[in-house]
């Protein structure tokens, strides 16, 4: 707090003239339980005030923008388009893999000199893997806003009515992660819920661009990304097999619609709450979604799902999920960027940060968190923490999402019914194009 109070101090003699000083911030959902990116930043805004008029200084500190609900590429586009042309924000607030493309770009500042001032008040409590998420070339421009799985959710109901014990589902998380529950395994249990008339379908993935279908690339055991040499891998062979398994998924076991890409998120929520379907790969948000979205409650989904990481492949893989950390960034347009990141030091307060997880279902970025009484109380956030060491996060590389869209399109392709191999290759081709020596092609 010494310190805190020191900055204050220093920032009000720098600013002395002012009456008013507006912080600006750009904060995406887009899930609409995620509003404390937003809110949380006014709350740290009231408790600055508070302490200046304890001072008895006469400045107020206003936070200003808006809280997007639209989709991750619209909120995207609005930044780089408003940075681009020179619209005034101080904080924005978008996924960690955003950071190597607007770190290159110059849209956003490092910010370890503002950690290391904080450190040992507050950022030493962070948990440390998350760290690696906000870095580009070994510099830290993002602070962690909230962390969480993606679990493969599993309807239980339709597993009882199958047969299986409770014993046997109570235990299938555990051998999902120790690989005795393979994703072959698993097919087989699908196609006989279909078969059997219980569910319409046995697995949804999200219909648009995102990370979550690595987490399949991962179970197969195909690496994508070499971090020492900072390029990306493109194995034709084991992507044929990737494709591959995509067509069959839609096309040949029939446990994937074929349209599943560009289905609206509210059909897919439905389905999967309203027992259509016997697996979802999602994320632990989705709980409270589900819950705020969707009319149920916290006694039916428990109920209702078991949650585990992606199965492995029977001769290759790892079970795994990925995690996707929200991260607050300081733009080379702010006016006060020492204010902007004072702010987002406030809003990381544990009990701040603890109720935006609970909200929104996503877990801790802070030891603290864990000794709160809500912790213990959130069904979502304990079983959510279990799966994160089975986690990992893309890559933050400015040529990501380049990467990742041509990825994706060979996905809606495959699915779709063309030839998988064709796919693959096809693919291949467009990377070498448009990525050229940021990628190597494995022949």
């Amino acid at each position: 707090m010494r310190k805190f109070l020191m900055t204050i101090v220093l920032m009000v003699s720098l600013l002395i003239f002012a009456e008013e000083i507006t912080i600006t911030a750009w904060t995406v959902g887009p899930d609409n339980p995620s509003y404390y990116r937003f809110d949380n930043l006014k709350t740290a805004a009231e408790r600055l005030n508070k302490i200046l008029k304890d001072l008895g200084v006469d400045l107020t500190i206003k936070v200003d923008g808006y809280f997007d609900t639209t989709d991750w590429s619209s909120f995207k586009q609005k930044v780089v388009f408003g940075i681009k042309s020179g619209q005034t924000v101080d904080i924005i607030c978008s996924g960690h893999d955003d950071i190597g493309a607007w770190a290159k770009a110059g849209y956003i500042i490092p910010l370890d000199e503002y950690v290391k001032k904080y450190w040992d008040e507050v950022y030493y409590d962070f948990i440390p893997s998350l760290w690696e998420s906000t870095k580009y070339k070994g510099q830290i421009y993002g602070i962690p806003q909230d962390t969480e799985a993606r679990p493969f959710y599993i309807n239980k109901q339709v597993l009882k009515k199958l047969g299986w014990s409770d014993e046997e589902i109570n235990s299938l998380p555990d051998r999902i992660a120790r690989g005795e529950f393979t994703f072959e395994d698993f097919i087989e249990v699908a196609r006989e819920a279909i078969e059997k008339g219980l569910v319409e379908w046995g697995l949804y993935h999200r219909p648009k661009a995102g990370i979550d279908y690595y987490q399949l690339m991962i179970s197969m055991g195909i690496d994508f990304y070499d971090e020492e040499k900072a390029v990306f891998v493109y194995n034709v062979e084991e992507m044929k097999d990737y494709y591959k398994l995509l067509y069959d998924l839609a096309n040949t076991y029939k446990i994937l619609p074929k349209n599943m890409i560009g289905t609206p998120w509210t059909s897919v929520h439905k389905d999967v709450t309203g027992g259509k379907v016997l697996a979802w790969m999602g994320g632990t948000w989705n709980w409270a979604e589900w819950k705020k979205d969707y009319g149920k409650t916290e006694e039916e989904l428990q109920e209702m799902f078991i949650l585990a990481p992606v199965p492995k492949f029977r001769d290759r893989g790892r079970p795994n999920t990925l995690s996707h950390p929200v991260v607050y960034m300081i733009p080379s347009t702010s006016k006060y960027p020492d204010i902007a990141f004072l702010l987002i030091t406030l809003a990381s307060a544990p009990e701040l940060n603890m109720r935006h997880a609970v909200e929104s279902g996503h877990l801790p970025i802070r030891w603290q968190q864990t000794v709160l009484p809500e912790y213990t109380k959130e069904f979502i956030m304990m079983e959510g923490t279990k799966l994160l060491p089975y986690s990992g996060f893309i890559p933050n590389d400015d040529m990501f999402n380049l990467y990742n869209q041509i990825i994706f399109e060979g996905m809606q392709m495959a699915e779709s019914g063309m030839n998988p191999e064709k796919v693959a290759e096809d693919v291949a081709k467009r990377l070498k194009s448009q990525l050229k020596d940021r990628v190597v092609i494995i022949e």
